[in-house]
Parts: C-alpha cells; sequence; structure tokens
C-alpha cells in the first residue's frame, strides 16, 4: 500500500469514528519500544501476532460513566452504558475493516482474572498513541475532558502512521487526587504512573463490594473530583425511538392515511 493509500485509510477510520461520536483518534506502532512495558503476555503482539497498527479512540462519557443497564432487575457482565456503546463502536470498526480486506481485532477477554489484569491495556495503548497521559490517580487523562472518557482499541494488521505521544503534564503542580484518596493510593513524592498504587487501589475497591454486596460499586475520587477538562456537558443521553404505536389515536390516523397517499402516488 502507498503513503498515499495509507493516508486515505486513516482519514477514513478518524472519520468512521468521529461521525459515530468519538471525540479523539489515534494511532499507536505495536512494535514501538513504549510497548515493552506491557504486562508479559498483554502485547499487542501477543493479541494479533501480524499486528501493525492499533488504533485507539475515546468517548467523552462525563460522569454519567457510572450508568448501567439491568436486565431482569440485575447488572450482568460490564453493562455500563458508556462502555456498551464503546464496545460497539470498536466492533464497528472491526467490521469496518474487514469489509476493506484487512484482519482487525477487539481485545476484550481477560489476560488474568483474578489480578483483574486485562488481554491487551487500553491505557498504555492510549499513551503510546498520543489519546492522553498517565495520570497520578492511574487514570489516563485526556486535554478534552481529563479521565472522564472511555478508551476504545482495535489491533490490525493495516499499517497506519503512527501518532506522537503527547507533551502534556497535567498532574505537575496539582495534588487534588492525592488529598481526595479515602485509602492514600496515589503518592505525592512519585511520577505517574508509579504514584498511584494499583494494589492498594483495587483491594479497596473490593472491600467496598464485599462491604455493600454489591458486585458494581466503585469509588470515584480521582474520577469525578480531577479538574482536567471539567465541563457541565453531559456525557450522553439515552433515548428511545420514536414508535407509530405511541402515537395519539388522532395523530396515527392522520400520519397512516398521509403516509399511504404519499406511497399510492408514489407507485403511480
Amino acid at each position: 500500500m502507498n503513503e498515499g493509500n495509507v493516508a486515505d485509510l486513516k482519514s477514513e477510520i478518524v472519520k468512521f469514528l468521529k461521525d459515530r461520536g468519538a471525540f479523539k483518534v489515534r494511532v499507536a506502532n505495536p512494535s514501538s519500544i513504549g510497548f515493552e512495558k506491557a504486562v508479559k503476555g498483554c502485547h499487542p503482539l501477543d493479541a494479533m501476532r501480524n499486528s501493525k497498527s492499533v488504533i485507539v479512540f475515546a468517548v467523552y462519557v462525563g460522569l454519567d460513566y457510572y450508568r448501567t443497564v439491568k436486565i431482569e432487575g440485575k447488572t450482568k457482565g460490564d453493562d455500563r452504558i458508556g462502555y456498551i456503546f464503546r464496545d460497539w463502536l470498536a466492533y464497528e470498526l472491526v467490521e469496518f475493516l474487514r469489509a476493506k480486506g484487512f484482519s482487525a481485532l477487539f481485545p476484550t477477554e481477560d489476560f488474568d482474572k483474578a489480578r483483574k489484569i486485562a488481554r491487551l491495556s487500553y491505557k498504555l495503548a492510549a499513551h503510546e498513541s498520543g489519546v492522553g497521559v498517565y495520570g497520578k490517580c492511574g487514570l489516563i487523562i485526556t486535554p478534552e475532558y481529563g479521565p472522564r472518557v472511555n478508551i476504545g482499541v482495535v489491533v490490525t494488521d493495516a499499517v497506519l502512521e503512527p501518532n506522537k505521544k503527547l507533551d502534556f503534564n497535567p498532574c505537575q503542580a496539582c495534588t487534588v487526587c492525592v488529598k481526595v484518596c479515602p485509602v492514600k493510593a496515589v503518592r505525592e513524592n512519585l511520577d505517574p504512573p508509579t504514584c498511584h498504587n494499583r494494589e492498594e487501589c483495587v483491594s479497596f475497591v473490593q472491600g467496598l463490594r464485599d462491604e455493600t454486596g454489591e458486585e458494581k460499586f466503585f469509588c470515584g475520587y480521582c474520577y469525578d473530583k480531577c479538574p482536567v477538562g471539567r465541563t457541565g456537558k453531559r456525557g450522553f443521553l439515552v433515548s428511545g425511538y420514536r414508535r407509530l404505536a405511541n402515537l395519539s389515536l388522532s395523530e396515527r390516523e392522520r400520519l397512516i392515511q398521509k403516509v399511504n397517499v404519499g406511497r399510492r402516488t408514489t407507485k403511480q
């Protein structure tokens, strides 16, 4: 594939994702030295041996991140609405790339369920692609919305021009997450991401769930209080399709008659 086609494909991918709700799309090279920081077995090349590009996109979810879908009164799986949308968008991109003759994969399974380690670190991919940077709290911080985003990653054998990492240091003079963390899992005297004690954080959240009996219980302090990219804008709105059956009788009959007249006229 020549350079022009590479640029064209990347532009198509960016447009495809942004048209469907992503606010940012970047690409990382899976062979870059930064991915050597991945947990052994969780490298992009472990997910897809012949991968040439890691496509990373971000969707703004705001504080709606915590909204879930319940089926028959129960939460099932990772059913936060923002994650459902993120996953749908990733699968749409996989189908888009496959239709163009490329291999593509959306890595979702756990690598180590007990330690809560994913098959591929979306955070590392986001950092390497320039979607955001690691914050003191261990979350990815974007210039646009801070940590209040959902990150999607698709690995593909399509050759795409990688983006540069961000020159962005929002935590340098900030100690908000250090002060608000109830378990002191954020240490002020270290740099991101090593200042975040993941084991303490995960253990505390699990303790909250055990104490409350709720599998979906979160802490949320650092996510909510981070001052970067704060906005009152809603992450998303959930609405239903309008249906003929929901209209008033008079409006329904008027609409049926008007549409049927139009259809008969078209057929003539």
